[in-house]
């Protein structure tokens, strides 16, 4: 009689157990899935150093692909300008070659060269594009001085360890892009690029470096001219990579 109570006891104790744990199972929301947090795109790794062959440049020289070209492409061959593609006033100078160049200077006598006329007089860049400036100015005068030949130099090392906003990256803009993408109405999709300010917003984007590295999806740019050198897109490489900071 006590063998056959215990058993029903047990057994009633394993049915209530089994009731008692049956409970509805709560699941996290989304099906137990957690939203990924996003991460920022990082910027653009620096470009490999263009290879050490031994320098052919000197600090004494103006040279015309590295200087004059960029600098007058920019500045005087934008859109509905001397680009040989204009008509009127604009197309009858062409200022993105050398021989369009070289039909407006003097060799050897700046002061008898229509090109530096028409920019000590304040005639060209037009009024609403920002001026060339006076060291611009005396890089061109240095180069007709020197000849005025179609010359070229390959930098041997290419320093990217003291890169600075405001000498290293605003110079190379303002020698290869400032020229459309400047004043009260640039004409460069309204992007201006002389200011710091204006300049992180283009690289916050990922414009800037798409465009200067001439990358799928992106605006090639100087517009029309050739690709910055390996050194220049280094230096903005560099520096973007630093953080862009305004130094």
């Amino acid at each position: 009689m006590k063998r056959s109570y215990l058993i029903l006891t047990v057994f009633i104790s394993v049915i209530f157990l089994i009731f008692s744990c049956q409970h509805e199972i709560q699941f996290p929301a989304g099906g137990g899935k957690t939203d990924s947090a996003v991460t920022p795109a990082a910027p653009p790794p620096p470009l490999p150093p263009p290879p050490v062959t031994g320098s052919s440049c000197s600090v004494d020289t103006v040279y015309f692909a590295s200087t004059i070209l960029p600098m007058l492409n920019s500045n005087c061959a934008m859109s509905g300008c001397h680009n040989g593609l204009s008509s009127g006033d604009a197309g009858e100078t062409t200022l993105n070659t050398y021989a369009g160049i070289r039909a407006i200077v003097s060799p050897g006598n700046p002061g008898s060269s229509k090109l530096v006329d028409v920019i000590t007089n304040g005639s060209m860049p037009p009024s609403g594009h920002t001026p060339i400036s006076s060291s611009q100015l005396a890089a061109i005068e240095t180069w007709i001085s020197q000849g005025a030949s179609n010359n070229a130099c390959s930098a041997g090392t290419c320093d990217t360890t003291n890169v600075t906003y405001s000498v290293t990256i605003s110079t190379i803009l303002q020698n290869n892009c400032t020229g459309c993408h400047s004043g009260s109405a640039p004409s460069g999709a309204g992007i201006d690029l002389t200011s710091y300010a204006n300049v992180l917003t283009q690289v916050n984007s990922g414009k800037l470096w798409g465009d200067v590295s001439h990358s799928a999806g992106y605006n090639a740019m100087p517009l029309g001219g050739t690709i910055l050198s390996a050194c220049d897109l280094n230096m903005i490489s560099s520096w973007i990579h630093k953080g862009a900071p305004n130094n």
